[in-house]
């Protein structure tokens, strides 16, 4: 609909003087004079003001119906005596035909073609009927104008403090909830001198021009030694930036715009680190940093499910329609391996150079980092994801955190000594830390598993009954949501077969298998294909390979799709080998192929 206007009003446009054009954002409908008195002006008018100016031509209509040819001074007084909108009203005072044109435009558009011989810069239709569908249509078009929601939500995370303080203290945030390296990057150094001491000074030469930031001295400072003239210039509290204990940070802050140590360029330093969403603000003659938050992720009932069945079956697909609209800062994602471990889990020390000397600090991983993001914010919904979760010792990799997982419970585990101190430095919600760890209740869990790989490490049936499972069975109709039912495995340029016919087939001979069962079965997915094309030598190194080594490799010939004698070998070169090897089984699978057809 709105396009449609948007077309007709610019191709209305070229044929008249007074110019009107649909806004592209915001329903407003912008119009022009005819410039003959001088230069062209324009005009805006929105949809609403205008779906009110023909309510009331058209509740008044036995005094605008006489009138339907224009005469600049009686629609000047009809506008002034009946338009109950002010913009319209006075717009029909001063640029009385641009709006009349504008309207009978509107009219034209709303009843088209049958008012298609309409000048509408010299007349206008007033019918009942028709202005009665021009509104309608008006109000239809208002109605997907509406400006889209966007909620700024905003938490305190340091409150009313004097100015010099609240840069002081939100630096010291800054420094246990960001990397160093992201705070200090393009930091410069030069040498500097207090009263009779050398010290180095740090500065960020791109917000503070060549004013010390901080100083980094050879040894403890006190207070009256961090003065000059009797002015207090550094905080004789040591921040401990690069692992220094002489380090001290400037309080010479001014809320005054310029160069150097302002109010207004520290905010400009906040937000390129926080990605616009920390900020300190003016609340009389004090200050606090808040955290403002333009993206949301709706709270839902918190879940905690494994999505099971065998490989291809779109276990990880139904994790992405979950997480569809969800903002990546809402969720982790990770997949588990034989060598992941609990300090790959939850994070653990680890060696960092600075100044060429090796210290060691607390990283956290992807459990940590969600479950500090969700306590933090606990009116947004967070989501931790795990593929293949049984590829990984679980056992291990969660340890005393898999107690956590009862959600039913009040149970709490003690935190590592050194995951303790981390989350005390960056936990503002206090209660994910207070009585130790719990989950806090916004955490949704979500992670898939391949039934094939179940022997990689069993888990105890201790774990298990702590989560929600779901089958994803494999799919062998012609439904919408089945993509994969129209995919074609290209033999050669003129010989296809159907996928769809091949997985129910092959599977039919794994499923009647003791030895193998549903397990070992080929999911819709296995292969992927956007085009719905299968190549042969991708259908080769992935179905044949995975059906020869993991599935029919120690089964009788009897029992197997490939004849006996046969090795993963034989299919090479593809496409002279393959092609013979793969028409066998399908074959002996008494699968279709379908020549002469267009790919």
């Amino acid at each position: 609909m709105n396009k449609d206007l948007y077309d007709f009003l610019n191709q209305k446009s070229i044929e008249s003087p007074f110019k009107s054009s649909l806004s592209e954002r915001g329903g407003y409908i912008t119009f022009s004079n005819s410039g003959q008195r001088g230069s062209v002006k324009y005009f805006s008018l929105g949809l609403d003001s205008l779906i009110n100016t023909l309510s009331d031509i058209l509740e008044n209509l036995n005094e605008f119906s006489s009138h339907q040819n224009y005469i600049e001074g009686e629609w000047r007084d009809l506008g002034n005596q009946y338009y109950t909108d002010g913009t319209s009203n006075a717009m029909a005072t001063v640029q009385t035909k641009p709006l009349f044109s504008t309207l009978s435009k509107l009219i034209v558009w709303a009843n088209n073609p049958a008012l298609d011989d309409i000048n509408t810069d010299q007349k206008i239709v007033l019918e009942e009927k028709l202005i009665k569908n021009t509104i309608l249509k008006l109000d239809e078009l208002a109605d997907k104008f509406k400006p889209k929601e966007v909620i700024l939500e905003k938490k305190v995370i340091l409150k009313k403090q004097k100015l010099k303080w609240i840069i002081f203290n939100t630096f010291k945030y800054l420094l246990t909830s960001y990397d160093e390296e992201i705070i200090t990057k393009g930091l410069k150094e030069k040498e500097s001198k207090i009263n009779d001491t050398i010290y180095k000074g740090f500065y960020l030469p791109i917000y503070f021009g060549t004013d010390n930031l901080f100083g980094v001295f050879e040894n403890e400072q006190f207070k009256e030694n961090l003065k000059s003239s009797n002015t207090e210039r550094y905080f004789d509290e040591n921040i401990n930036i690069f692992k220094n204990n002489f380090s001290y940070f400037t309080t010479q802050w001014s809320d005054v715009e310029g160069t150097g140590l302002t109010l207004n360029n520290f905010n400009n330093y906040l937000r390129e680190i926080s990605d616009n969403q920390l900020e300190i603000i003016r609340e009389d003659k004090l200050y606090s940093l808040i955290f403002k938050n333009n993206k949301k992720s709706p709270l839902k009932e918190t879940e905690q499910k494994i999505y099971y069945g065998a490989p291809g079956t779109g276990k990880s697909h139904k994790v992405e329609q979950t997480l569809k609209d969800v903002d990546a800062d809402f969720y982790e994602r990770i997949t588990f391996h034989p060598e992941f471990d609990n300090a790959s889990f939850i994070g653990s020390y680890r060696p960092k150079s600075v100044d060429g000397k090796i210290n060691y600090e607390f990283v956290p991983q992807s459990f940590t980092n969600i479950y500090v993001k969700a306590w933090n914010d606990l009116d947004n919904q967070y989501y931790l994801v795990i593929e293949e979760i049984n590829r990984g010792n679980c056992a291990e990799i969660f340890g005393d955190i898999f107690q956590l997982l009862d959600r039913k419970s009040n149970y709490t585990v003690s935190a590592s000594n050194e995951l303790k101190e981390h989350l005390h430095k960056v936990l503002i919600n206090k209660d994910g830390i207070s009585n130790g760890l719990k989950l806090p209740p916004n955490l949704s869990i979500y992670a898939t598993m391949n039934t094939s790989d179940q022997s990689l490490f069993p888990m105890d049936s201790a774990f298990k009954r702590r989560w929600d499972w779901e089958y994803i069975p494999i799919c062998y109709d012609d439904v919408p949501e089945n993509e994969s039912f129209e995919y074609k495995v290209k033999i050669d340029e003129t010989t296809y077969f159907k996928w769809i016919d091949f997985i129910k087939n092959v599977n039919a001979v794994i499923k009647t298998n003791q030895n193998l069962g549903m397990d070992k079965c080929i999911g819709n997915y296995f292969i992927k294909s956007d085009s719905k094309e299968i190549a042969l030598n991708e259908f080769i190194n992935k179905a044949i390979f995975y059906l020869w080594n993991d599935v029919f490799k120690d089964e009788d010939s009897s029992d197997s799709i490939f004849e006996k004698g046969t090795s993963y070998e034989d299919f090479f070169p593809i496409n002279i080998n393959g092609r013979n090897e793969v028409i066998k089984i399908l074959e002996a699978l008494k699968i279709e192929t379908i020549v002469k057809a267009t790919i």
